[in-house]
């Protein structure tokens, strides 16, 4: 069997232990997702999980699914949108964060938040330096938020264009919300809650407390599979 037959096949059967699927119905989804994949990269991440079928498309999983000619407008483009997933579950993010790590709030005094952070959002956190971004984390426990930079040379959000700085399309910028080089119907979402485009915004609502079941990773408002 060739080597990369050999890759996909493992892949496949990791993948397959890790959401429970049929090895049939892994190796398809990693194919449909991927084409083939390498050993170096976590299988589950190239595909939905079962429980986010219908929800969650291929240009929400994060850079991994990119090609690997993948431009720098797609490469920014894929790590402004991934979809966010619960504690148990390995962040769609290029680079390290602080997901599923204890949140520990507040900063003193003996009664600490046990809770995880979930990663939720990434996006450009500058006006002129194209490889800051910003994360925005918020715990399962204690509803706590933070808002943290973090610089990625090797993912510039945008390029120089006629004497400044362009985003690219479909990057949303919260600085920039009407930026008509965003793309046309481009929508940033809300800034305030951090809801995403095309996704319920929940200001002035009380917050939804659920994010899913710490075991089988299904998140908030998806059917548990324990």
């Amino acid at each position: 069997m060739p080597a990369d037959q050999r890759a996909l096949t493992r892949a496949a059967r990791e993948r397959a232990a890790s959401t429970g699927e049929t090895y049939t119905a892994a190796r398809a989804a990693l194919l449909a997702a991927h084409g083939t994949t390498t050993a170096t990269i976590d299988p589950v991440l190239l595909a939905p999980y079962p429980n986010e079928t219908g929800v969650v498309g291929v240009d929400e999983l994060g850079w991994r699914v990119l090609p690997a000619d993948a431009t720098p407008q797609q490469r920014a483009r894929a790590e402004a949108n991934w979809y966010p997933v619960a504690p148990a579950r390995p962040c769609r993010c290029s680079g390290s964060c602080l997901h599923a790590t204890r949140c520990g709030h507040p900063d003193d005094g003996e009664d600490r938040c046990p809770g995880l952070l979930i990663h939720l959002d990434r996006y450009p956190g500058g006006l002129f330096a194209v490889d800051d971004w910003e994360d925005r984390y918020e715990c399962v426990e204690c509803r706590a938020g933070i808002i943290m930079g973090v610089e990625l040379p090797a993912v510039p959000w945008g390029e120089p264009r006629d004497g400044g700085i362009g985003v690219f399309d479909d990057v949303r910028h919260p600085n920039f919300p009407d930026d008509e080089d965003q793309g046309s119907g481009y929508d940033p979402g809300c800034f305030e809650c951090g809801a995403k485009a095309g996704y319920q915004c929940t200001c002035g609502d009380e917050p939804d407390t659920s994010f899913g079941c710490d075991e089988c990773g299904a998140g908030g408002g998806y059917g548990c599979n324990c």
